[in-house]
């Protein structure tokens, strides 16, 4: 992920924790380009491509490099163009607020498109495993390979092998009812919100196959 922002709003705290080579950039200057060929891209001033920004005001320096294409910004407070017909270079001066911003060709939306969120990126989601086989064996566990006993309330992502067509993974509680199919083997991935309560993770096929946790 890539992240700017003007040099006048960067806090100085800030400015002293970025790494070389964190993907992140103190740069009030973003680069829209469009051609040749099929291509549309928005950079930061060290050419990295750019997915993330945090809220303020850039300019925006655009290069029309086809006849064929244009470069189009809409978003919350911003609809900037530039002929599909024509070529060149144009820099808008824009003020980007919390949301999602679209970059496409007005001739190929469907094909030369790309999006700019502006916001401090959510925190990532904490991650969870679940297994069930070989053998009449189930389990949940933490990112850190620990038995899943008690979780925070929150939204997780759960990780499921499926290893044998014997039985199934199945976990139950509030809100939340996912499974595998008893005769299903392979991998899935879930996202689940867990709330204030229990839950069990269980087999279908065999009773005794089941564990239970609480969410606080």
């Amino acid at each position: 992920m890539t992240l700017v922002r003007p040099l006048l709003l960067l806090p100085l705290v800030l400015a002293a924790v970025l790494l070389p080579g964190s993907g992140q950039a103190a740069d009030p200057v973003l680069h829209g380009t469009v051609g040749p060929g099929f291509s549309i891209t928005m950079t930061n001033a060290s050419g990295i491509k750019v997915t993330r920004v945090l809220p303020g005001a850039y300019s925006i320096q655009v290069r029309d490099l086809s006849a064929e294409h244009s470069f189009h910004l809409t978003g919350p407070g911003v609809d900037k163009f530039t002929d599909i017909a024509g070529t060149g270079d144009v820099t808008w001066n824009v003020t980007l607020v919390d949301g999602t911003y679209t970059f496409l060709c007005d001739a190929h939306p469907g094909t030369m498109r790309g999006t700019l969120k502006v916001g401090v990126a959510p925190p990532p989601t904490p991650k969870l495993s679940g297994k069930v086989g070989p053998g009449k064996t189930i389990s949940l566990k933490t990112a850190a390979g620990a038995a899943v006993k008690s979780l925070a309330a929150g939204t997780y992502g759960l990780a499921v092998r499926d290893a044998t067509r014997a039985d199934n993974f199945h976990v139950l509680g509030k809100g939340v009812n996912k499974k595998t199919g008893v005769k299903f083997k392979g991998s899935v991935t879930w996202t689940v919100a867990f709330k204030a309560g229990s839950y069990t993770v269980r087999s279908d096929a065999t009773k005794r196959l089941r564990r239970t946790f609480r969410v606080r």
